[in-house]
């Protein structure tokens, strides 16, 4: 019997989606499977447990992620983990929470080092808190666009918003706050949140704080809120949670002659 042939990578990047193992694909288990040692950032429940059962050897990192800690401290410390071992045993992997490019610094960090290391990267995607939300929320952006932005960037560089486009802020409760921990010490910069967007949207404008179910029998979470009182319910409530305004209004079709030319096209 023949050897399989060897990976096109030392490390691959899988992503394990939103709700556990139930969104881990089968290209991502096939190639977990095929790994020397596979590390977890995912503390979902059972993520850990079930890819015991299908990796020679597996590095939990939840205890990276300890309280009070940077999180750029934290996820060099786990890139740095990950291709030392890529050097030594290939291939390993790095399976991930969520989608492995989306909001996922760690990866953009091992595929520095391995670049400059001249190890190969092969990156899986998962199902992100960005697939979830659209169906969570029944939105499709394909009617008035999206705009998507994280909310500790919006604030540091005063991005200007589109009121009549629908608009995603990732990251809303921990805005401003680098560090690993439970507790809330951003309070400040909550408020600083709630103040921008207030300039380009009313005080009363229905806004929706979104939690994506993280197991089946879970069901999402869905908060709506007058902008107004954005800050005292970001304060109290999870960390993981994502913010969603929708547009104040649509924007009108500007160029009439063209709208009415691709209209009798599809009639």
């Amino acid at each position: 019997m023949s050897a399989a042939p060897p990976l096109p990578f030392e490390i691959a990047v899988v992503g394990l989606g939103i709700k556990g193992i139930h969104q881990l694909s089968r290209e991502g288990e096939e190639t977990i499977r095929r790994c020397a040692q596979t590390f977890v950032a995912d503390s979902s429940p059972g993520v850990v447990e079930h890819l015991r059962t299908i990796s020679p050897q597996v590095v939990d990192l939840a205890d990276r992620f300890r309280g009070g800690a940077h999180r750029a401290e934290i996820y060099r410390g786990i890139a740095s983990e990950v291709v030392a071992v890529a050097l030594e045993s290939p291939p390993v992997c790095f399976a991930v929470y969520g989608h492995p490019t989306v909001y996922s610094y760690p990866t953009a960090l091992v595929q520095r080092a391995a670049a400059i290391l001249d190890l190969r990267v092969s990156i899986l995607p998962g199902i992100s808190f960005l697939d979830t939300l659209f169906v969570d929320l029944g939105l499709d952006p394909g009617f008035d666009g999206l705009q998507l932005y994280e909310a500790t960037d919006l604030l540091a560089r005063r991005r200007p918003l589109q009121p009549d486009v629908p608009c995603v802020i990732a990251q809303a409760p921990a805005v401003g706050d680098p560090a690993e921990r439970q507790s809330y010490a951003n309070i400040d910069s909550i408020a600083r949140l709630q103040e921008y967007l207030l300039t380009f949207y009313p005080a009363d404008h229905a806004v929706i704080l979104v939690v994506s179910a993280p197991h089946p029998l879970v069901a999402p979470i869905r908060r709506t809120m007058a902008l107004s009182n954005l800050a005292t319910v970001l304060a109290a409530g999870p960390r993981s949670a994502t913010l969603y305004l929708p547009p104040i209004q649509r924007r009108p079709i500007a160029d009439t002659e063209f709208a009415d030319r691709i209209r009798q096209r599809s009639e």
